[in-house]
Formats: C-alpha cells, structure tokens, sequence
C-alpha cells in the first residue's frame, strides 16, 4: 500500500511539474478604480473569467494589459514561482491573504475594500492601511496561529508575471482567485507522464490484488 500511495504521489507531482504559463488578461478595477481592491476583473487561459484580488502594492497595470504568468495551486506548498517567496514566513503570509480572500466568499461586498487592503499590507508593511483593514489583518494573523483548521488553499490559485521579481512599476502585478470548483480536481498529467507512471502504478496494483481470492 505505500508503494501505490508513493507512485500516486509522483503522478500528481509529475502533472504539476508539467503545468506551463498561462495567458492572463486585466479586464477591469472594481469600481472603475483599481483602490477599491477585491475584485479586479481577469481573464486566464483555460480557466475563463475570474475575480482576482491583488497581492502586489507596488506594481501596476491598466485594463487591456495582457500577459503571460506561472499559475501556482497554493494547497501545493511549492512558493518557488511566487513574486514574494524570499520573504520570512512567506507561506504563512500567503496563507493569510488566501484566507482573507476565501472568506470574502460570507462576507459582504462593503468590507472587500479593506480586505484587499490587508493583503497589501502583508507582503509590503508600508501600503497605506485603514482601521477595517488593521482588523481583517489581525484576524488572518489570528487564524494563523490556530493553523487555518480546515481551511482548502488548493482552492486558491496565483497567478505570478514570468518575470517574478520585476523592479519595473509599470510590470503586471501578482493576482490570487478561487479556482471554479471543476478545477479543484488534481491536473491530467501529459501522456509522457502516464507512460513512465503507469506501468509500475500497475505492477503494484498487480501485486496489491494478487492474492485476494475470489469468493461467491
């Protein structure tokens, strides 16, 4: 049994190895105005229109800008794509801005503003912060420290420019969203991935059934 969970295992990190840059369109602000935060408007490859909620202060775009980034599933734990991964507890601050956008999902639109804000402010302590905002971020900092008890970060996907760690202003900014739930489900890895797996998953479930007898 743990040899088959142990090819299950690479399988699925094999499909992920695989997963190229996606094509990334900035379709609006919310409001016309790219302050009030949560949501900008998106378009990603084989994905479709989505609600994005900004991670990144410093860099910024204007609707109709296009480009490509590398698309990273949270719940994977792999920050080596992410714009911000070199700072200190960089998986807990981007669990902290994931959790704040999974529960935009109850809360409602008036706070989204100063959610966004929050975020912001996790990975650059000197964005401009507002009293909601100081209280959402202790709230994720809260959530924390309790280990986001059975909180779903595969759900959240972010979206990194190639080039990650740009100094440009002008370069497009790193977005999070909620994956639609049919994309909750682990990637098809490509044919060349299934043709080195696939044969030792099925020696090991060969030899898992092999003496299980039949029986009436």
């Amino acid at each position: 049994m743990r040899k088959l969970m142990l090819l299950l295992g690479l399988l699925a990190a094999s499909a992920y190895a695989y997963a190229g840059p996606v094509a990334v369109e900035l379709l609006g602000f919310n409001g016309g105005f790219w302050q009030w935060g949560y949501p900008y408007y998106g378009y990603v490859q084989d994905t479709g229109a989505v609600d994005m909620m900004c991670d990144d202060y410093v860099h910024g775009g204007e609707p109709g800008q296009s480009w490509l980034a590398n698309q990273t599933d949270l719940g994977s734990g792999n920050l080596s794509l992410l714009r911000f991964n070199n700072l200190p507890g960089a998986l807990t601050l981007y669990d902290e801005a994931a959790w704040l956008l999974i529960e935009t999902q109850t809360t409602p639109h008036s706070a989204w503003r100063d959610m966004n804000i929050a975020v912001w402010h996790i990975f650059d302590p000197a964005a401009p912060m507002t009293p909601f905002a100081t209280w959402w971020l202790g709230q994720a900092q809260d959530e924390a420290q309790e280990g986001f008890k059975g909180v779903n970060f595969n759900r959240v996907e972010i979206l990194t420019p190639l080039d990650q760690y740009s100094s440009d202003p002008n370069s497009p900014q790193e977005f999070l969203y909620l994956a639609p739930a049919a994309d909750q489900s682990p990637a098809v890895p490509e044919p060349s991935t299934l043709l080195l797996v696939g044969p030792g998953l099925a020696v090991a479930l060969r030899r898992k059934w092999r003496f299980v007898p039949f029986r009436h």
